[in-house]
């Protein structure tokens, strides 16, 4: 008998969080969201064009069934959210540093009229000068008495025809 030494087997276990590059290539141009679905995966799987030019009708089925795949929905939704906090945080950024700059010029501008201009702006994002409109509709009593009559019959009829 020969005493050989047995391989180090291990099992490897599938990781249904981590998606393919294939996958990862399909999320990210659904992500970028300038082209469709069956497009991302046509282009994410190398689908052959048909003689026509056109994308296969199976892609369709087949880009359905993969976005229906938990994490790669889960990717999408991900990235998305991801993308959009950055953008409300970029925005947030820009407004805080145009008002910390438009106070700066009320205090410190070489001229009176810069002074004035900025303390205008920033009265505008505060909403100072916004003049609030008020309208009033008068009704006579008899005509409200008619309409609520009219809103409580169409109720009831509604309510019987269910």
């Amino acid at each position: 008998m020969t005493d050989k030494k047995k391989p180090n087997l291990k099992i490897v276990k599938d990781r249904p969080e981590i998606l393919t590059p294939k996958q990862r290539h399909f999320v990210d141009l659904i992500v970028k969201g300038k082209v469709t679905y069956k497009e991302a995966y046509a282009e994410a799987y190398d689908v052959t064009l048909t003689k026509s030019g056109k994308i296969p009708k199976w892609v369709e089925v087949e880009s359905s069934k993969l976005l229906a795949l938990p994490k790669i929905a889960l990717s999408v939704q991900r990235l998305i959210s991801k993308r959009e906090d950055g953008s409300v945080a970029s925005g947030i950024r820009t407004k805080n540093y145009v008002l910390e700059r438009l106070m700066a010029e009320s205090r410190e501008a070489d001229s009176d009229a810069s002074r004035v201009r900025a303390l205008e702006l920033l009265g505008k994002t505060i909403g100072i000068f916004t003049d609030v409109v008020e309208q009033r509709e008068e009704r006579a009593s008899e005509v409200i008495a008619e309409e609520i009559e009219e809103k409580i019959i169409r109720l009831l009829e509604e309510s019987q025809n269910d």
